[in-house]
């Protein structure tokens, strides 16, 4: 079978005839959605903003030094809709943001992760090459401008669509009587 994306492949694991998007690849080679996840069915899950940040994908800057550094600033434009569901957030100081992966690269099983070099699989590390391509960072909310958030530790690239928002424990703890 092709490589070409354009084509069919047939799973490796399976044998049976895939096309385009209905198989993910796994150390180089292709692996059917149904090898992979059985009887599960997708999600429909709508962005609610995108990431502006001015870093692009494949910057030599790791995860540690982007978590950082004071200067890892983004901003966070909410679409139009969202201003009904943002009462009270300006009054947050650390924010949980549940973001897509847009530009994920297949799938490796093993290898170096980049914080420290300990050879590990995808769960156990921060890569944005994922079976299922969601990430969650915490961030600390500098502020607030109508539908726009500024935010510091977002480790995403510039266009990456978010999908969630939710306030961090951290957050609230502020707010809990000592």
């Amino acid at each position: 079978m092709s490589d070409n994306e354009n084509d069919c492949v047939q799973c490796t694991e399976c044998s049976r005839i895939c096309d385009k998007g209905q198989f993910r690849t796994i150390d180089g080679k292709h692996v059917c959605l149904n090898c992979l996840y059985g009887d599960a069915r997708p999600l429909t899950i709508y962005p609610i903003g995108i990431v502006i940040s001015g870093r692009e994908r494949g910057e030599k800057t790791s995860h540690a030094s982007l978590l950082a550094t004071d200067n890892n600033i983004s901003e966070i434009h909410l679409y139009p809709g969202m201003s009904t569901f943002m009462k009270g957030l300006a009054d947050e100081t650390h924010l949980i943001i549940v973001w897509h992966l847009h530009q994920a690269k297949p799938v490796k099983t093993l290898f170096a992760r980049g914080w420290d070099g300990k050879k590990v699989g995808p769960f156990a590390s921060r890569t944005p090459n994922r079976l299922t391509p969601i990430a969650v960072t915490e961030v600390e909310l500098l502020e607030v401008k109508g539908t726009t958030l500024i935010v510091r530790g977002l480790d995403t690239i510039n266009g990456t669509p978010v999908l969630d928002i939710k306030v961090a424990i951290k957050s609230l703890k502020k707010e809990i009587p000592t």
